[in-house]
């Protein structure tokens, strides 16, 4: 269920007034939207936000609004973010009494973005200096790209995160192939397509969501480390059911998109060569394991339909 104040400002084809702490200066009469949206959800996140926000507020790039939602916070996130808010005209503040939940907020956040592009930052980690910077001079540069990420420095555990530079839909299925807390947007192309957040996934919104968007989108990440990605213990623990469940089925939306004779060529057809044997796992819940070699079959070429068994050596993963 969507949040009931992006309802009723739609109804009123007004612009969130009233919604914030502070009466947001872009949004005045006459003023000029900024080029980027910068989106930070928020929950009970007081010993690290002030951080991450001061990332963003130490950007060598300066037209940004910077949307933060708190979403029901029982700590004191929200005494911290109104500080810089009343420091910061460009900050737009939305405190949530009730958490709504991860989607809704992001949802709720891209509704709110008026920016040219939008830029995630998750109130745990921390931007480099000229990370918008470098991400708006390359969607400027390349208009044929809608969404381009960066690679991530782990820390404290120290590991280098990176995505497939040019990501295909292929590459989704093995890992989500964009680093949300790197990501930014061309938000023409994602108001325009009306990619939303799936309200029903607890957990792994974000890797449904550029699925959605590979499907329609050119995405490209970068090699530079333009984000240190906090990594909490929580993170750290191999024993997600919740997890698990929520890839299984996103990982089931794209077999299924797969199945369609355009997916595999644009998609299969170029890729180098691998052959499997044996057993190849698509995903694991609980005690159940389904294969690969399960699957109905999969595209016709030349005249007959080609199961998943006869696909392998076109499959290749790196």
């Amino acid at each position: 269920m969507r949040a009931p104040y992006i309802e009723s400002v739609r109804n009123r084809g007004n612009l969130f007034s009233g919604l914030f702490e502070r009466p947001p200066h872009c949004i005045t009469p006459g003023a000029t939207m900024p080029r980027v949206s910068v989106l930070m959800p928020a929950y009970n996140s007081e010993k690290y936000i002030a951080t991450a926000i001061e990332s963003i507020l130490n950007q060598t790039f300066s037209d940004f609004e910077f949307i933060i939602i708190n979403d029901g916070s029982t700590d004191n996130t929200a005494k911290i973010v109104r500080q810089y808010a009343r420091r910061d005209p460009r900050i737009k503040f939305v405190d949530n009494k009730k958490n709504r939940g991860i989607s809704e907020t992001r949802n709720s956040l891209l509704d709110m973005a008026t920016g040219e592009y939008a830029a995630y930052q998750d109130s745990d980690d921390v931007s480099m200096p000229n990370r918008l910077a470098q991400q708006v001079k390359f969607l400027d540069s390349n208009p044929e790209i809608s969404v381009v990420g960066a690679a991530m420095q782990a820390f404290p555990i120290a590991r280098l995160i990176k995505c497939p530079t040019q990501p295909r839909i292929l590459d989704f299925y093995f890992a989500n192939a964009v680093s949300n807390p790197t990501a930014m947007m061309r938000m023409r192309d994602i108001k325009s397509a009306g990619l939303r957040y799936d309200t029903d996934l607890s957990t792994a919104e974000d890797y449904d969501f550029w699925f959605n968007v590979i499907k329609r989108f050119n995405i490209y990440n970068l090699p530079d480390v333009l984000v240190n990605y906090r990594v909490l213990p929580a993170s750290l623990s191999h024993n997600n059911p919740k997890l698990d469940e929520c890839n299984a089925k996103i990982r089931g939306k794209i077999l299924n998109f797969l199945a369609s004779d355009e997916a595999i060529r644009t998609n299969l057809a170029p890729t180098r060569r691998l052959y499997l044997f044996g057993v190849l796992p698509i995903f694991k819940l609980k005690r159940t394991r389904i294969y690969l070699f399960e699957i109905i079959p999969l595209f016709k070429r030349r005249g007959r339909w080609w199961w998943l068994f006869d696909v392998f050596p076109f499959i290749t993963q790196r």
